[in-house]
């Protein structure tokens, strides 16, 4: 069980914004929430007073990115979590307070509950107080809602060492770390992955390769063995984030270093939108040729350039592999529009001359003739 204090984003390195958000599932206490197009965000499930269903439409405050999920709180959401959420037998992350008679005054998040000496887990010898400000996983062991009252129990954890196992592997989990492991469950917005000691780690959907991905149906079925990296462990393990894609050389790095700024290359057009069109580059490469860059008017409609799939040759404006973006042009710089085979020449002659066995001797012309299929090899 989570702390029920809900993980808000740092106000001071983001801006909050407000956005309405549809549920679109829920795991265990984190709900996850489609905000738009490819833009996904994950809350506490105890930020709501009523459990969400899948459709629900909220009102969400949006803060800083990671790994591909915003980190949202409810707008006008309670301060304070109810006691309906509490649950006999559930582990809970307390916070000792001060000592009370009889044993210490812990803290639930933001609810106060009592944890008897008897139940510190320490010897008789031991001062209870010396476990004052300390962070500790307990048991929820007994609950009256009605006089607002809680009792846990840390001497059940330790004495089944519950933790034991799960802490060591936590611990040596660091980002960048490989695991082994098996897919759990499969979700439209990522797939969840058992490895270790049952940990459990969720891989989202922008980490599972580095081409789109619609559906991880397509990828990853229930029961399938899974190699992936640790890209960030939180909450005491409670929250593992892992991905696939980062198994395997960013496919930006190998197009940075295969092309240049000027360049002609010929993509694909996988999606039109009102400000441009994107183009597969290379797999797992996606550009987009803002209107601007296109020849046409603001009216104009872009789909005359070609259906989804079609073939486009564009000008490289400009390449950053770190952000994952690349600018493309169908106009030459002089603003004439790019002949759809004119990258099939410049291909060649870049062929012919990296990889040129001729003598040096060869006039240029020749080579150029050659590359353009008008020299007789």
């Amino acid at each position: 069980m989570r702390n029920f204090e809900p993980e808000l984003p740092d106000r001071g390195a983001h801006t909050l914004r407000e956005l309405e958000g549809v549920v679109i599932g829920v795991d265990r206490n984190d709900v996850f929430v489609e905000l738009g197009p490819r833009m996904q965000g994950v809350i506490d499930l105890r930020a709501f007073s009523k459990a969400p269903k899948v459709g629900d439409v909220h009102s969400f405050n949006l803060g800083g990115q990671e790994e591909g999920l915003w980190a949202l709180s409810l707008i006008e959401e309670p301060v304070l979590a109810t006691w309906e959420n509490l649950e006999i037998g559930s582990l809970v992350e307390t916070r000792v307070i001060r000592p009370k008679p009889g044993g210490l005054e812990v803290k639930i998040g933001a609810l106060h509950a009592f944890l008897p000496k008897s139940q510190t887990g320490l010897e008789r010898s031991e001062d209870p107080a010396t476990l004052v400000g300390k962070q500790m996983v307990c048991e929820v062991t007994e609950i009256d809602v009605e006089r607002q009252r809680c009792l846990v129990s840390r001497r059940l954890v330790v004495q089944r060492g519950r933790l034991n196992e799960r802490q060591r592997e936590i611990g040596a989990l660091v980002p960048g770390a490989v695991v082994q492991g098996r897919v759990s469950r499969v979700e439209s917005y990522g797939i969840f992955v058992k490895f270790g000691h049952g940990l459990e780690g969720m891989i989202h959907v922008s980490n599972l390769a580095w081409g789109r991905v619609e559906a991880p149906a397509e990828l990853f079925k229930t029961g399938d063995s899974i190699d992936a990296k640790v890209l960030f462990v939180k909450r005491g393990g409670k929250r593992i984030g892992l991905g696939v894609k980062q198994m395997s050389e960013s496919p930006w790095k190998s197009f940075e270093r295969e092309y240049s700024i000027g360049e002609l290359i010929t993509g694909r057009v996988t999606r039109f939108a009102e400000f441009g069109i994107f183009i597969e580059a290379a797999p797992g490469v996606e550009g987009l040729v803002h209107r601007s860059e296109t020849g046409y008017g603001q009216s104009e409609p872009l789909q005359h350039l070609g259906a989804n799939g079609a073939a486009l040759t564009v000008r490289i404006l400009a390449i950053d592999a770190e952000a994952e973006r690349l600018s493309l042009s169908l106009l030459y710089e002089s603003g004439r529009r790019i002949t759809p085979d004119a990258a099939e020449g410049e291909e060649a002659f870049r062929d012919l001359a990296g990889g040129m066995q001729a003598s040096p001797s060869t006039p240029l012309g020749d080579l150029l003739r050659k590359a353009l299929g008008e020299f007789p090899s």
